[in-house]
């Protein structure tokens, strides 16, 4: 009766069907996309010797894809292809995708430009020049310099001249200024509600931090309400119909309109007091431009503390 035959690897001796049972494993973990220990048993695998090298580097290289462990994958697929080891197409293929996730497109296109001048196979053409043609336009725009609107001595006249004339596609480009100038508190309000509009309607989805006033939140700018569709809007200006509309309707159209100022200034937030306090206290404010208003010491607390931010907010809007 013969004896198994035991190899030794360095310091680690495979027993017959050791090589076997680590591939068999890798495979099935492949296919049940447990990625780490596809490559953790494909690893083991190739320390042996063997003459399927290049069919365990070619699933130890799919897993090092689908794992997105692009650094691991692109040094052993470039060593492969130095190598000639796999079907060449095949190992090409994953290293471009994988430099091209690591935004390596300068070396995508260069490689693929020296390959196509060259010539590829029929069914393997258009691929590659649909990457190159990516790479390429990813290339130019990675090296473009970053669309920059505001210049640092622009005033605040000038922020807002350019916000009005941005549609709202031509805004698209500037996104990332217009979401740090929500943060900054030392921008001013009404260019910060402007930015704010044009981010909800480029259709910005990701969570930015608004900063004005002493007021601090975060928000998804696609799904803000605009400034005038606000619930406390609404009732503000609910309130002002039912008690001056009729009986003095030019009050009501200032009082109107400096809310819409006010709210449009402190966009996102609202005022801290009711909405009906707040309709008192603009129509107070108003009556005060115009005519001495009585002892104001005695008036509601919520429409004292209304009136002194208003006189603020005026401050803002007398720009």
């Amino acid at each position: 009766m013969k004896k198994k035959k035991r190899i030794k690897d360095g310091n680690v001796i495979q027993f017959p069907g050791t090589l076997g049972h680590l591939e068999r494993e890798g495979q099935a973990a492949l296919e049940e996309k447990r990625f780490g220990d596809a490559i953790r048993l494909y690893t083991e695998a190739l320390r042996f010797e063997t003459d399927r090298v290049e069919e365990l580097k070619m699933a130890l290289l799919i897993a090092y894809h689908e794992s997105e462990s692009y650094d691991e994958g692109i040094q052993l697929s470039r060593g492969m292809l130095h190598a000639g080891e796999g079907h060449y197409f095949d190992v090409l293929d994953l290293h471009v995708l994988m430099l091209i996730q690591k935004k390596c497109y300068q070396e995508v296109g260069d490689t693929l430009g020296v390959l196509l001048e060259e010539g590829l196979p029929p069914d393997r053409y258009e691929h590659f020049a649909h990457l190159k043609a990516l790479a390429d336009r990813m290339s130019t725009k990675q090296n473009s310099p970053a669309a920059v609107l505001f210049k640092q001595e622009d005033t605040m006249q000038d922020k807002m001249m350019k916000l009005a004339e941005l549609a709202s596609p031509g805004a698209s480009p500037y996104e990332k200024e217009l979401i740090m100038m929500l943060a900054n508190t030392k921008e001013h309000p009404f260019v910060q509600s402007m930015s704010l509009g044009l981010l909800r309607e480029i259709g910005t989805a990701q969570n930015v931090t608004v900063r004005k006033f002493h007021f601090e939140k975060e928000v998804i700018p696609v799904l803000t309400d605009e400034v005038f569709s606000r619930p406390f809007y609404k009732e503000t200006s609910a309130h002002l119909d039912q008690t001056i509309g009729q009986e003095n309707p030019v009050l009501f159209e200032q009082a109107i309109e400096l809310i819409k100022q006010q709210l449009f200034l402190m966009h996102p937030f609202d005022p801290e007091v009711e909405p009906s306090v707040w309709a008192n206290a603009a129509v107070l404010h108003i009556e005060s431009l115009y005519r001495s208003v009585s002892d104001l010491s005695n008036i509601d607390p919520e429409i004292g503390k209304a009136l002194s931010f208003m006189k603020e907010l005026d401050e803002i809007l007398s720009f």
